[in-house]
Formats: structure tokens, C-alpha cells, sequence
């Protein structure tokens, strides 16, 4: 075996070894993937490879500057076959990262796209939970609530707990826009513990973050107390500054509940992080709720102003027509 060989074959043991954490600590892939060296010298196949499996760790951890980058150079790569091949997949980061900057309209056309090219059952369940999240940034509710039925009955099928779970925690996201704070609990109770049996910490986190602000909104404090440690804990340690600064929010709120004023100082942090909170819809739950508690003026537009995304290789994606 030559040594280009002999490296290219270490290349690939780290993408796999990589992959491998993507489902129990991205933080962990992106350190084995930015740990790889001479991957400019890689096979395009590899390349691609290295910006999807990039790109998946960028959006679990919320770092999206490192998904538009991975982004930007996966569609140079466009007409390759093994591009092709993960056409799906990377249309789904795609979708999900122009929600996340809010390009809604966009993203559902690039959801969409991907549907037309998924490749089995559970990519399916994953493209349509998506749109669904992108119905509910539109405040089309009882759109996204049928779309997270029919992810359900794949879920049930395919007996898929993790993705059960998300589905709950995003209905209980519903109720919670719909003032219905008994059913969002409810069905973030069982989020939380079916995460908590496939043992995805990503989920556990947000699902205790939302269980805590329910708590806070219905005054449940004991109940709040209980929970707040071990979520605090796994989020610290998770890379994610959107959940910490969503957290330090809630704990503001529940603080001031408990009759302790918030100092200048810590209101200053709380609206440095607001910048940091994951999406447009989340900013919008901690100005409706959250500031009032805390004596804070809102900061954040209108959920309906999605602004149009401009890029040159976008256009192919809205003509979804690959070979």
C-alpha cells in the first residue's frame, strides 16, 4: 500500500469515527473533523462527505456560520455524483438552516425539494417534521400539526423513540404558541423521557429547557427547582449558546418569581445573549413572556417579515430538477 493510500485510509477512519458521534457528542465530530489534515489533498467524494457530516454537527450545535460555509462549498461540488447521492441530506440541512436565519419560504421550497428525492421511510419522517417546524414559524398551526401526524404514523412504523420524542416536544412547541401551557407540559413529559431512553442529550436538553419555561409560565416552582440542576448541568456542557441563552432567560424569570430582582448588570447579559437565542420564533416566546417578567422591552421583528434569500446556486434548488 502506497502512503497516499495509507492516508486517504486514515482520512476515512476519522470520517467514520466522526459520523459515529454525530448522534451522541457533534461537539466531538467537528473536533475530529477540524483535526484532519491535507483534506484540501481528499477525493471530491471524500470532500463532500467531510462538508456534510459537517454540516449535520454545525446545525445540532447551532453553529451556523460553519453550515454556510460547508453549504457554500457542497453546492460547488453539485454535479458530482456523490453529491447526488446525499442529495437529500444536504437539501435537509439546507431547509433547516435558512429557517433558522429566516428564510421560511425558502426553506419549505428546499424541503420540499428533498422530499421529491428521499431515499426511504425515515428520511421522509425527517423532511416532513421539518416542514412542519417551518408551518409553525409561519404560524400555520394546524398545518404543521397535520404534517407532525403523518410523521407520526412513520415514527410508529418504523419504531424510531427518538424521533417520537421530537415529534411530542414539537407539538407541545404548538400548544405553547396556543396559550395551552397543561398539553404542552404534557407532551413535553414525554418527550423528555423518550429521550432520556435512547439517551440523545441534544433532545433531553431542549425538551427540559421547554419543560422549565412551562414551569415558569404556571408557576410550578417546585417543579422547576427540581428539574433546573440537572438540565443546567448537561447544558453547560453541551456547545450550544442558543439553549444557555435561552435557559438564562428562564432562570431570570423563575429568580424574580421567587421576589429577587434582577441587577443592571444582569439584564445587560440577558440582552447581549438575545442575539444568541436559536431562531426568530424562540425570540418572540421570550419577548411575550420572559421581558414582561423581567421588566425588559422586546426586541425582536415580526415572525411574518421572512426575508427573501439571495444566492447564485439557489436557483437550482427552487427548480429541483437534478440528473
Amino acid at each position: 500500500m502506497t502512503l497516499a493510500s495509507k492516508s486517504i485510509e486514515h482520512q476515512m477512519d476519522l470520517l467514520k469515527e466522526a459520523q459515529d458521534y454525530l448522534s451522541v457528542k457533534p461537539s466531538h465530530t467537528l473536533l475530529i473533523l477540524d483535526s484532519m489534515e491535507s483534506r484540501e489533498a481528499l477525493p471530491t467524494a471524500l470532500k463532500i462527505r467531510w462538508h456534510i457530516i459537517r454540516v449535520r454537527a454545525s446545525v445540532t450545535t447551532n453553529q451556523l456560520g460553519l453550515v454556510e460555509q460547508s453549504l457554500g462549498q457542497l453546492f460547488s461540488y453539485d454535479s458530482h455524483p456523490y453529491f447526488n447521492e446525499r442529495l437529500p441530506t444536504v437539501l435537509s440541512a439546507l431547509g433547516i438552516w435558512l429557517r433558522r436565519k429566516g428564510h421560511f419560504k425558502e426553506s419549505d421550497t428546499s424541503l420540499i425539494c428533498a422530499l421529491k428525492y428521499a431515499q426511504g421511510e425515515r428520511q421522509r419522517l425527517l423532511l416532513i417534521n421539518s416542514r412542519a417546524l417551518v408551518a409553525r414559524h409561519f404560524g400555520k398551526h394546524e398545518q404543521a400539526t397535520k404534517l407532525y401526524k403523518q410523521a407520526e404514523e412513520i415514527a410508529l412504523r418504523l419504531k424510531d423513540q427518538s424521533m417520537l420524542a421530537t415529534i411530542n416536544n414539537n407539538l407541545g412547541a404548538i400548544a405553547l404558541d396556543l396559550g395551552d401551557y397543561n398539553l404542552a407540559e404534557a407532551q413535553f413529559r414525554l418527550a423528555l423521557m423518550g429521550y432520556q431512553n435512547v439517551a440523545k442529550r441534544s433532545g433531553h436538553i431542549t425538551t427540559g429547557i421547554n419543560l422549565l419555561f412551562v414551569f415558569v409560565l404556571k408557576g410550578e416552582l417546585i417543579n422547576f427547582q427540581r428539574l433546573y440542576g440537572p438540565i443546567s448541568t448537561l447544558t453547560d456542557a453541551f456547545p450550544n449558546q442558543s439553549k444557555k441563552a435561552f435557559l438564562a432567560w428562564i432562570h431570570a424569570a423563575y429568580r424574580v418569581k421567587q421576589g429577587a430582582l434582577p441587577s443592571k448588570n444582569q439584564i445587560a447579559q440577558l440582552e447581549t445573549s438575545y442575539a444568541q437565542l436559536e431562531s426568530s420564533k424562540v425570540k418572540q416566546l421570550v419577548d411575550m413572556h420572559l421581558a414582561p417578567i423581567l421588566g425588559v422591552e422586546p426586541q425582536s421583528p415580526k415572525l411574518s417579515s421572512s426575508r427573501d434569500f439571495q444566492s447564485d446556486w439557489f436557483g437550482k434548488v427552487s427548480q429541483c430538477n437534478w440528473q
